[in-house]
């Protein structure tokens, strides 16, 4: 059968035409891998494949539509996110419209998360629960006859009376190292690209080497969600898979916790090591797990960037979204990541349901305090079927209120929630001021003037400028005012100062 998988449309360029430096640089700068790999078992089972990535390609509703429509599919699958689900919805019935004998099938977080919900839209015939390799190969079978649509675990349809059917849970799949690499020659190559800051080697390709997290973070929908990985052997399989067949030169790891346990990761350090393969690459850790050891392993095994979810700087705070991790933990780990050389990045959050104007504060400077290299922030976003959505459910408006109920791409960048003693704006001045206060000091500055060796890295931090002048100073493009204070800041500290605070953690 011939069937086309989509990443949807963003709302912003259906709406508006075009799409924020910040949509463009960060949330669409690897290929959907949960796609690929449902497209390499059906192109095992002998089906033809293709695959859109609206999102990353720019393509509003009507490029799409045709895109699919000369494919001619016989099945169509949609995945989507809570925070593009509005786009996967407007394609679907544009589709409908277009080709309306043609299935289509759901797919993602959204659905499987809400899926009564997804599937009032009349435009979905079915919603895939889960993971969906196995299930879209028995769903293909049923749409060429072969098997009936009840007798498929782990999906939600609509009966002929409107009612939504779920069918039985499919269990968790665990033999991970059984899936075929994913299908990445049904995507552009030069497709995706890094934020000027995550750029190391190009190219630059994603891959994951474990599913689902066992921890319980407050604002997360993978909370819990069953932590499978694979085998060591496997993941430098495709590794070499990935230098040899498309000559990758840096690898993410984008897992949602790579670093789950040291065991393992010695384990796949030790494996690329013994092989000799010649890749650098980048992870995310968990602060509690990693010590200096498995640190140094790491890097000379090849990575150069190790990524730590940190959000707050509250111990308090920490406690409340359940990170079970203390500022002393962060601080130890962060610290032997700068001294082996890993330039480590933290993902922080402004905006916890406890959050105050003290304990923002306290982030931003905790985050200046620990040896960092480049840090992403975001607003906190309450998200379905999150740990903080039921607190929020349970106890009312004893936390704050929701200014906004609606989602997008861009909800991690503007409020949504506003916690009790906080405004809107409050959330937006301090999102754009721990940007400025982390990266206009000589300390930061010089870290990355160390690492431009040709005017190539010069010039990617120029193209990425209107990206800088957003999350600094919530511009769409720099002003000749924004320049004078990098300048000032720069010349203020001076050559000799940033150099001594840049090596101010090293003995």
């Amino acid at each position: 059968m011939r069937i086309i998988l989509i990443n949807p449309p963003l709302d912003s360029v259906i709406r508006d035409g075009h799409v924020d430096p910040v949509t463009s640089y960060l949330f669409y700068n690897s290929a959907p891998l949960g796609l690929l790999y449902i497209a390499a078992v059906l192109e095992r089972r002998g089906d033809t494949v293709a695959c859109v990535d609206a999102a990353a390609e720019l393509l509003d509703i009507p490029r799409t539509v045709q895109r699919i429509v000369d494919f001619a599919p016989d099945i169509i699958g949609i995945g989507s996110t809570t925070v593009v689900f509005d786009g996967a919805v407007e394609l679907a019935k544009r589709l409908k419209e277009a080709l309306p004998a043609v299935p289509v099938v759901l797919g993602g977080y959204h659905v499987t998360l809400l899926p009564e919900e997804a599937m009032q839209h009349g435009c979905f015939d079915v919603g895939v629960i889960h993971e969906g390799e196995h299930t879209m190969l028995e769903l293909v079978e049923h749409y060429e006859g072969q098997r009936a649509l009840e007798d498929i675990e782990g999906i939600v349809y609509r009966r002929d009376d409107g009612a939504v059917h779920h069918t039985p849970h499919r269990k968790t799949f665990r033999k991970l190292d059984e899936l075929p690499f994913p299908a990445r020659h049904l995507l552009p190559p030069n497709l995706y690209k890094p934020v000027p800051v995550d750029e190391h080697a190009m190219p630059k390709f994603a891959m994951v080497t474990s599913r689902g997290c066992p921890h319980a973070c407050a604002f997360c929908q993978k909370s819990r969600t069953g932590y499978r990985s694979r085998s060591p052997v496997a993941v430098v399989d495709e590794i070499e898979h990935l230098v040899r067949d498309f000559g990758v030169r840096d690898i993410a790891f984008v897992d949602s916790l790579f670093c789950a346990n040291k065991r393992r990761v010695m384990a796949i350090c030790d494996e690329i090591i013994r092989r000799g393969v010649k890749v650098s690459w980048t992870c995310s850790s968990r602060v509690e797990v990693v010590d200096k050891e498995m640190l140094q392993r790491m890097k000379d095994a090849g990575c150069w960037r190790t990524r730590f979810g940190i959000e707050s700087g509250s111990d308090q705070v920490l406690d409340f979204i359940s990170k079970g991790i203390t500022k002393e933990k962060i601080r130890n780990a962060i610290t032997w990541a700068h001294e082996v050389g890993l330039r480590p990045k933290a993902f922080f959050m402004v905006g916890h349901m406890p959050d105050t104007h003290e304990t923002i504060q306290e982030t931003i400077n905790f985050a200046k305090s620990i040896p960092l290299h480049d840090v992403t922030v975001q607003i906190n976003t309450l998200l379905p079927r999150t740990p903080q959505m039921e607190i929020w459910e349970r106890e009312g408006e004893k936390w704050g209120r929701v200014i906004n109920e609606t989602t997008s791409e861009k909800s991690f960048w503007e409020p949504t929630f506003v916690p009790w003693g906080l405004e809107p704006d409050d959330l937006i001045r301090y999102h754009r001021q721990f940007y400025r206060e982390f990266y206009f000091r000589p300390v930061t500055l010089a870290r990355h003037l160390e690492g431009i060796e040709s005017w190539r890295d010069v010039a990617k931090y120029v193209q990425a400028s209107n990206l800088f002048s957003f999350l600094f100073y919530n511009a769409e493009k720099p002003s000749l005012g924004m320049v004078r204070n990098f300048v000032k800041t720069m010349v203020k500290g001076g050559e000799a100062q940033a150099r001594a605070e840049a090596h101010e953690y090293v003995g």
